[in-house]
């Protein structure tokens, strides 16, 4: 079983991942859907500090108005959801490490808001993961087989 599989099915425990692959993130997308989870899909190739990264996710995540463009704001909508009903969902994010090597500071926080976020989901039936694909520092960042 792959480790999307195994995540999808509740056989891996959610968080934060390294995952290579080379399906379109459609496709990806796509099985996540099929298995009643909700795919956002974060294209950070050209995120090169947090001002950009908190546009390119209020677009991906389809993140309310109201959300104001700060890792405290980030965190509060990343634990709410209630926009996009889901069994789960999943954040995979494209060329993270664009930020975790421009930014490192801005990398560091959203990691922090990102890792907060799906420990906050795993005591709950609708669990949040991320996976980060393309290269970047693996620094302690488990990879999902």
């Amino acid at each position: 079983m792959s480790g999307l599989a195994a995540l999808l099915v509740g056989r891996r425990e959610p968080g934060v991942y390294r995952w290579e692959s080379h399906l379109p993130a459609g496709d990806v997308a796509h099985a996540v859907a099929h298995a009643g989870w909700r795919a956002f899909v974060l294209d950070g190739r050209t995120v090169t500090e947090a001002a950009d990264l908190h546009t390119a996710i209020a677009a991906a995540c389809q993140l309310p108005d109201w959300y104001g463009r700060n890792w405290d704001a980030l965190a509060d909508c990343l634990a709410d959801l209630s926009w996009a009903p889901a069994r789960g969902w999943i954040l995979l994010y494209e060329g993270w490490g664009m930020l975790a090597r421009t930014d490192p500071d801005a990398w560091q926080a959203v990691r922090g808001v990102l890792l907060d976020t799906c420990r906050y989901w795993r005591g709950s039936t609708t669990p949040f993961a991320v996976l980060l694909r393309g290269p970047g520092p693996t620094d302690g960042i488990p990879e999902l087989r």
